[in-house]
């Protein structure tokens, strides 16, 4: 719930919804229609309660369907609001104003035709007064009736606060008495005609302290006590003089004007200091919430804060840590006596403490499910997700929270959930700035070393081939070094070509490229890895010329026949096969071997992954992500699975569509 003047004065152009929310019945309906509106017109919209000197006579349903409309209208992304207003209608054109509102949309109940003549009807006025607004009515159910002994209750109530209490009156009237006193004695020092005024004076304290019915009571009773006292003839009622008649009656009309105007004056006092009260807990919560950083701490935060506004035990319960089940494990509590135990939560409480989480509604005490449960306990939601549920209670047996105080209460929550999901999002940001330094930190350093060891290897390999042995040892020896230098040359390379990839710097230059001619040369620059494995190929002298780099998918094919030679059967065929399927062309590169995992399917294709029982077991695993990149860098598609024709081992197959294919006319 937000103050009504933190609405920027200036909106942009468009369509701005606003929904007047009351405390009848279908208020919630009301929201929904209103969400459909604003998202059927793409417009922003917000949702605002009206305070009035009535709302103070609100029983507890009416304040409970109050803070749920709000509460629902603030999760589904309305700007919340409560206005204090002398009508309903001043407030509605007040805040439209502010808000810069084009369209309103207002629930009406069914109403008796006595209670329309006596208070009217808002929608109609509205209409009047506000012709710029277009104006949505929405039917609402009608009040529902309530049992006998409530009724009665609430009548009582209503008496109660309507005419104020016996304290008031005893006030009041020893007012009227001092100021009888006092105008005696006046009256002793002379005959002045005034001392009707000093009846005013206890006509305004008891209006502005007590009300508007202590008020006029008391003015009736001034005017007794003046007629008997002060008119003569005197210590009568009788009144003989016509010109005392009309003192008198202008007495009481003057005290009960002001009356009326002193206690108007009392009930917007009363209603902007809670207004105020309630907008600075709001506000100093949520300064407090800013601060906070981790989980931990806004949880005992959120617990004391809460605890002491609403004088009660309070707790938060909230799943255990990532990888764990989703049970409420995590527990923070507060309690208004700092040396009582912890409250303790039973078996009732924890369950329906789970409930709320699971279905994102209130339940236990003062809710409508597991209402035997001590505690009532709220979700804390964001994003449509609860993310926690809090638990409120009272050691001396009373309702967790009073009905006028459950907006608050669900203000409160609602800023919680969002500082709890600032925090989150501030942790995943945290862990992606450090992803993202270990990626820079590891790309610098691939190719630091790529370059610094490329010189020098290439240097290794020309001496080694350019030397000549004396012996069959010596060459067996100078064959095993020059196998080993080149196999880090490659892996050198690798490390170059992946710090391209990564650094997004690789560009190819695509021409047409004969098939076979690409696999032969391949398999020529493999030979001495490929050892005993015999090569079987099948790519047809009629296969269409394929679009790519020459030095990229040279690479590719090297780095899948390295993959088949290393890490199938060591004396199994490897096959290297070319066939047409539909409008495109597949090139598959085979081995026997134990093949892939379930599963591991793309996961293969990561840099520096490994995976053990599979063609992946050992290495430097960089290999088949360099054939992902560079397949990807020419518009290939590549792929990895297990053999389909009943044999062990994996297959690798590089897809090239239409567009990749040169077809030379007959």
């Amino acid at each position: 719930m937000t103050d009504p003047s933190a609405i920027p004065p200036t909106a942009p152009p468009g369509d701005r919804l606003l929904v007047a929310v009351s405390e009848q019945p279908g208020a919630l309906d009301l929201i929904r229609a209103a969400r459909r509106m604003a998202e059927a017109l793409d417009a922003p919209w917000s949702a605002v309660h009206i305070e009035t000197p009535r709302s103070a006579r609100y029983s507890d349903a009416e304040n409970a369907t109050l803070a749920e409309a709000l509460h629902l209208a603030a999760q589904l992304g309305a700007q919340v609001a409560s206005l204090p207003a002398e009508s309903v209608l001043d407030g509605l054109e007040r805040f439209a104003a502010d808000a810069h509102a084009t369209q309103v949309v207002i629930g009406k109940s069914r109403r008796s035709r006595w209670f329309e003549l006596r208070h009217g009807s808002i929608v109609d006025r509205l209409v009047r007064r506000a012709p710029g607004l277009a104006v949505h009515v929405v039917p609402l159910a009608a009040p529902p009736r309530r049992a006998h002994s409530r009724q009665a209750a609430a009548r009582k109530a209503d008496l109660a606060a309507r005419w104020g209490s016996r304290t008031g009156y005893l006030v009041a009237f020893g007012l009227t008495a001092l100021v009888t006193l006092l105008g005696t004695e006046i009256l002793r020092t002379g005959n002045i005609s005034d001392l009707g005024l000093l009846y005013l004076l206890p006509v305004m304290v008891a209006a502005t302290r007590y009300g508007l019915r202590t008020g006029i009571a008391t003015g009736l009773v001034c005017s007794i006590a003046y007629n008997f006292f002060f008119i003569p003839p005197t210590h009568t009622l009788t009144i003989d003089d016509p010109r005392n008649i009309l003192t008198v009656l202008v007495l009481l009309g003057v005290a009960v004007v002001s009356s009326q105007l002193a206690a108007r004056v009392r009930a917007h006092a009363l209603q902007a200091q809670a207004s105020a009260a309630q907008n600075g807990a709001l506000a100093g919560f949520a300064r407090l919430l800013t601060g906070i950083r981790t989980v931990d701490e806004l949880g005992r935060v959120l617990c004391a804060e809460i605890g002491r506004l609403l004088d009660g035990n309070a707790v938060l319960l909230m799943p255990g840590e990532e990888g764990q089940a989703r049970a409420l494990t995590r527990r923070w509590s507060w309690s208004p006596e700092s040396q009582a135990a912890p409250p303790q939560l039973e078996t009732l409480d924890l369950a329906a403490a789970n409930w709320a989480f699971e279905h994102d509604a209130p339940a236990g005490r003062g809710s409508d499910t597991l209402t035997a449960s001590e505690w009532l306990f709220h979700p804390v939601a964001a994003g449509g997700a609860a993310l926690g549920v809090f638990g409120l209670s009272r050691s001396d047996a009373r309702e967790p929270v009073r009905s006028d105080r459950l907006p608050l209460l669900l203000s409160l929550l609602d800023q919680a959930a969002l500082a709890l999901e600032r925090i989150e999002l501030e942790a995943r940001m945290a862990e992606l700035s450090q992803a993202r330094e270990r990626d820079r930190l590891r790309h610098a350093l691939l190719s630091s070393v790529s370059h610094d060891l490329r010189t020098p290897l290439t240097t290794i390999i020309g001496t080694l081939a350019a030397l000549r042995s004396t012996d069959a040892e010596q060459e067996r020896q100078m064959a095993a070094a020059r196998g080993e230098a080149e196999r880090l040359h490659r892996f050198v390379a690798n490390l170059l070509d992946m710090a391209r990839i990564e650094s997004g710097a690789l560009q190819g230059k695509v021409e047409p490229v004969d098939l076979d001619e690409a696999v032969a040369e391949a398999l020529h620059a493999m030979r001495a890895l490929l050892g005993r494995h015999p090569v079987e190929t099948a790519v047809s002298a009629d296969a269409p010329m394929v679009l790519v780099d020459p030095n990229l998918f040279h690479q590719c094919l090297t780095n899948l026949i390295e993959n088949a030679a290393k890490y199938g059967d060591p004396q199994g065929p490897i096959t290297v096969a070319a066939q047409r399927r539909g409008g495109g062309l597949e090139l598959t590169v085979s081995d026997h071997g134990p093949g892939i995992p379930g599963g591991a399917e793309e996961r293969i294709f990561e840099t520096f992954t490994r995976i053990e029982g599979s063609d992946r077991k050992g290495g430097t695993g960089l290999g088949l992500a360099i054939v992902r990149g560079f397949a990807l860098a020419m518009g290939l598609q590549v792929s990895a699975a297990n053999r389909t024709d009943g044999t062990p081992g994996a297959c690798f197959t590089i897809r090239f569509d239409a567009d990749h294919l040169k077809e030379w006319p007959l």
